[in-house]
């Protein structure tokens, strides 16, 4: 009913404010129950049946049974001499690794050798035409380097066995395998020396 009173824009406002807060407390009140509601249906135990009367028996006491007389301990039975004790026998100590022993190489496959091995000729014999021999030992590594020691030098004294070092240091070899890997090996390098080429 229209009084013919018309609200001013703040009484409206402040109308507008009244019923949205009315609206949203009954929204809360409203989202509290779901919640409680949920939550007791969650921890509540869930009974589906009625709970069945308990019954409880009374026990009728009887007379305790008498005791059966406990037997007397015997004497211990007497004692036989002490036999001899058997020691296990020691177990054997492990057995040590098996050594390998390096392969024995007689006919190399060379990956590398050097170029021009007249460049390690020992200067002074070739200037004086003296021809030489080196035997070395070599070790060959697991990448087909050579690691050599002299054996061997003839003639002593000329440089020939520093020349046949170097010259070995320069070669690379395919190492051997042994079960699919490389394997140590030994290889011994005669390398000879001769002005004439």
């Amino acid at each position: 009913m229209n009084d013919g009173v018309n609200p001013t824009p703040e009484q409206a406002a402040r109308s507008l404010r009244v019923v949205r807060l009315v609206s949203f407390a009954a929204s809360a009140a409203l989202a509290a129950i779901v919640l409680f509601a949920l939550a007791a249906l969650r921890y509540a135990p869930l009974q589906l049946e009625p709970e069945a009367p308990r019954v409880v028996l009374s026990e009728i006491a009887r007379p305790p049974e008498p005791e059966a007389p406990r037997p007397r301990p015997s004497a211990p039975p007497p004692r036989e001499p002490d036999a001899p004790q058997t020691l296990p026998a020691p177990t054997p100590a492990p057995d040590a690794p098996a050594i390998i022993e390096p392969v024995v190489i007689t006919d190399p496959v060379w990956v590398e050798r050097p170029r021009n091995p007249e460049r390690f000729y020992p200067r002074e014999a070739f200037m004086q035409e003296i021809a030489g021999e080196v035997v070395l030992d070599c070790d060959v590594g697991l990448n087909g380097r050579l690691d050599c020691a002299i054996a061997s030098e003839t003639p002593e004294g000329r440089g020939f066995g520093d020349a046949a070092l170097r010259i070995a240091g320069a070669h690379i070899m395919r190492p051997p395998t042994r079960n699919g890997a490389p394997a140590p090996a030994r290889y011994r390098m005669v390398v000879p020396f001769s002005p004439g080429g």
